[in-house]
């Protein structure tokens, strides 16, 4: 079945070069397009696409704004926000609006059409770049939210730094010296630690995607 898309940003020739691409691919269908997120919301009210790109900054309505508006009235449909900016602060608040995923314009063309087919599949993602970073950041971040890092062994915060370096589970395990399942077991235990500490719940996300983008 094909997913259908509904592309929302303010710069025309964005979304119509965002829309060639994606009409090269057979599993994606793109209904329609908007110039801001009050246009968005209209549109899907009226086209019911599966998923949205959704630009972040646009006039009118942003799609921060837009992301809650449609979740609120169309539940089931995804939305994936596309940006230029590679901040923390956007991310979390694209999670908070509802959106399943975080993509970055430098590398949408290279990694759109598999977030948007995890998220039409109920899955979350993040821009590999900005998984890595975040994890950077809250790594080296010596209080807050570093209470439940010390949860963790000194084997699994060896894992979760490679994880930040974007290193795929065999190289951590060549450089670790473990087996490849041993890091797949030490992943699965950082992930429940973190979500069982009440982490946010960007940094278990940007352990998925460090590990399943590379």
């Amino acid at each position: 079945m094909q997913i259908s898309v509904l592309i929302a940003d303010d710069h025309r020739s964005f979304r119509k070069s965002l829309k060639a691409a994606l009409e090269c691919e057979e599993s994606i269908r793109v209904v329609g397009d908007a110039e801001n997120g009050a246009r968005a919301v209209e549109a899907c009210e009226r086209l019911k696409p599966d998923l949205v790109l959704m630009d972040i900054l646009m006039p009118e309505m942003s799609g921060f704004a837009a992301c809650r508006l449609i979740k609120q009235l169309h539940e089931e449909t995804r939305v994936l926000m596309l940006s230029m900016h590679l901040k923390e602060a956007y991310v979390k608040e694209a999670l908070k609006a509802g959106a399943s995923g975080y993509v970055l314009k430098d590398d949408a063309m290279n990694e759109l059409v598999s977030a948007i087919a995890a998220v039409a599949g109920g899955e979350r993602y993040l821009s590999p770049k900005l998984a890595g970073v975040i994890l950077r950041r809250w790594l080296g971040n010596g209080d807050g939210d570093r209470v439940a890092f010390d949860f963790l062994s000194l084997r699994e915060r060896e894992v979760l730094w490679l994880v930040s370096e974007r290193k795929h589970p065999g190289e951590i395990a060549d450089a670790l010296g473990l087996s490849h399942k041993a890091i797949e077991n030490h992943l699965a235990s950082i992930v429940r630690q973190l979500d069982d500490h009440e982490m946010p719940a960007l940094v278990s996300l940007a352990v998925r995607s460090s590990i399943s983008n590379t």
